[in-house]
């Protein structure tokens, strides 16, 4: 019989909201003292079967409320705990109650990896759970309830103020998220720079939600990465707004890669106000995507595979690599996308 392997978990399995009960139920009929888990379970009326209560007591543990679990001879309120249950007022309670969250390794990546609380469906994010942050896909389901639930019990969207680095709880030292956002840096030496253009909202009912995220996070950054260049974008939080420090680094970047999927306008106009510069330009697009233009023939576009499996992306990152080495190498030859339009219209 083979060996079960037993699973790890690098996250609370229950919400903080739930996790507060342990601190809370210590303060008010504890005096705030260290209590027996016993009397803890009784007084919250949790139930005896199952594992519930084992998991309650480990993520008010996992969270940094709580030392000890149901295992222990007895539960005491940690300094975060202690400082949330009693804090002196609601803003200094969130803060505190934000800090909690991200203590908790796992869930502060995620947050920082998606900017804010949106995740792409399950069909991409597996990918990512596994292949950025290690975690057992067994795992994924539960992992993304939680987040969610947390993020939606702590107001955090996409786009969000996130608290200050060093843990305090001084709001004016936060930052609102920038126009745009850096995904890689370059490794060893290099200073060169790659904005990509893209959509952000799935607009056609055969892309589901997250698909673009998936596209960029697994597929365009690591390809641009590999390929000696930092890679940014735009942080449009939700918004579809071409804003002036956005035209600004599509215009100062080295290399612009445009995913054309699903002919988006904004990504068509910047890529002209770019291609009227006749600056370097990588041009791709999902399979199945419509002609981008009456001169298709003339471009070279790259095609990916729309699946987004683990298999096909690992296919088709080092084929997008040298697609965008090649773009790179050949930037000062005859055959720029401008060039090339300007050829077709002299003859024309």
């Amino acid at each position: 019989m083979a060996k079960k392997v037993r699973i790890k978990w690098t996250f609370p399995r229950t919400t903080l909201e739930q996790a507060l009960k342990i601190p809370t139920i210590i303060k008010e009929l504890h005096g705030g003292n260290p209590w027996e888990p016993e009397e803890i379970r009784m007084a919250i009326g949790a139930g005896t079967g199952g594992n519930a209560f084992f998991y309650l007591t480990s993520a008010s543990r996992d969270y940094g409320l709580t030392v000890g679990t149901s295992g222990s001879e007895k539960i005491a309120l940690a300094d975060l705990g202690r400082d949330i249950v009693y804090a002196g007022n609601a803003t200094a309670e969130a803060e505190l109650k934000m800090r909690a969250f991200l203590s908790v390794e796992v869930f502060k990546r995620a947050l920082e990896y998606y900017k804010g609380s949106n995740l792409p469906e399950m069909k991409y994010l597996g990918n990512t759970l596994q292949r950025e942050f290690q975690l057992a896909p067994e795992t994924h389901e539960e992992f993304s309830q939680v987040f969610r639930e947390n993020c939606k019990f702590l107001g955090i969207t996409s786009g969000t103020v996130i608290a200050p680095a060093d843990g305090s709880t001084d709001s004016s030292t936060a930052t609102t998220a920038p126009r745009t956002v850096t995904l890689a840096e370059a490794s060893g030496t290099s200073k060169l720079t790659a904005f990509v253009i893209m959509p952000f909202v799935e607009r056609d009912s055969k892309h589901a939600g997250g698909f673009f995220l998936e596209v960029l996070r697994s597929l365009i950054t690591p390809a641009a990465k590999d390929s000696s260049f930092t890679v940014k974008t735009a942080n449009r939080q939700g918004s579809d707004l071409i804003q002036s420090t956005i035209v600004n680094d599509l215009m100062e970047a080295d290399l612009v890669i445009a995913d054309l999927t699903e002919h988006n306008p904004n990504v068509m106009f910047e890529l002209g106000v770019r291609m009227a510069e006749d600056k370097p330009v990588v041009l791709i697009k999902a399979q199945g995507t419509g002609p981008l233009f009456d001169i298709d023939n003339m471009l070279r576009v790259f095609e990916y595979n729309p699946n987004l499996w683990q298999t096909t992306i690992e296919k088709d990152l080092p084929l997008l690599r040298e697609f965008i080495e090649g773009a790179w190498e050949n930037r000062a030859s005859d055959k720029t996308y401008m060039k090339l339009l300007r050829s077709k219209t002299t003859k024309n």
